[in-house]
């Protein structure tokens, strides 16, 4: 189970890493695009997604990290279980992954209805994430603490870190969720990217600890 749950780990920083960074390269190709998202924000995530060239490469992609994430999950959940610590991860892991899938079946179609659905599918993903994250570092603390499982505490440095950013990002980008507000896209593209990256990155660390499990 714990080589599992390591595997796992890993593939949710590498599966979309890899899906990004295939579809910014086939937008810079086709479309004569240099800049850095992370910091100008000239294009957004979902903008090098649902390009001609690029749609299937980014549905395919963020669909085996959907899958990928419910196994983790389950598997995390089962390993809680196993040592006495109930918790909810099986069904959080649904309602976020399925949020996602939601958004890439709209991705692409122009009709207001998927404009709609894609903005609210995305937000409750991301919602989803940032508590699921807050939620498994509170469990790896109460574990820690009971000696169930043992850590450095350099890791749960690094998670609280990485939830501050999280946080500090949602509170700026909080008044895109009202679609009559006029938000700046650059923006709203630069904290859609930097998000998305600490959402990923938080499997890094997380993988480290698996290894001590």
């Amino acid at each position: 189970m714990r080589k599992l749950i390591l595997l796992y780990s890993i593939s949710l920083f590498i599966i979309p890493a890899i899906t990004l960074l295939i579809c910014y390269q086939i937008h810079v190709i086709y479309y004569d695009l240099t800049s850095i998202p992370f910091i100008d924000g000239e294009v957004s995530v979902s903008l090098i997604g649902r390009q001609e060239y690029t749609i299937w490469v980014f549905r395919l992609g963020l669909f085996l990290y959907a899958l990928t994430s419910v196994l983790f999950y389950f598997k995390i959940s089962n390993f809680f279980y196993s040592i006495g610590a109930k918790n909810k991860f099986k069904a959080l892991s649904i309602l976020a992954n399925f949020s996602l899938c939601v958004y890439l079946i709209a991705l692409g179609k122009q009709e207001s209805f998927y404009e709609v659905l894609r903005r609210l599918s995305i937000i409750f993903f991301i919602a989803s994430m940032y508590i699921n994250h807050i939620y498994l570092i509170r469990m790896l603390r109460f574990l820690k603490l009971e000696k169930k499982i043992q850590f450095s505490n350099v890791y749960l440095l690094i998670f609280y870190t990485i939830i501050l950013l999280m946080t500090v990002l949602v509170m700026i980008g909080l008044p895109w969720v009202n679609p009559l507000f006029k938000y700046p896209d650059q923006l709203k593209n630069i904290i859609e990217w930097n998000l998305l990256f600490l959402t990923i990155f938080f499997y890094i660390p997380l993988s480290q600890i698996v290894k001590k499990f």
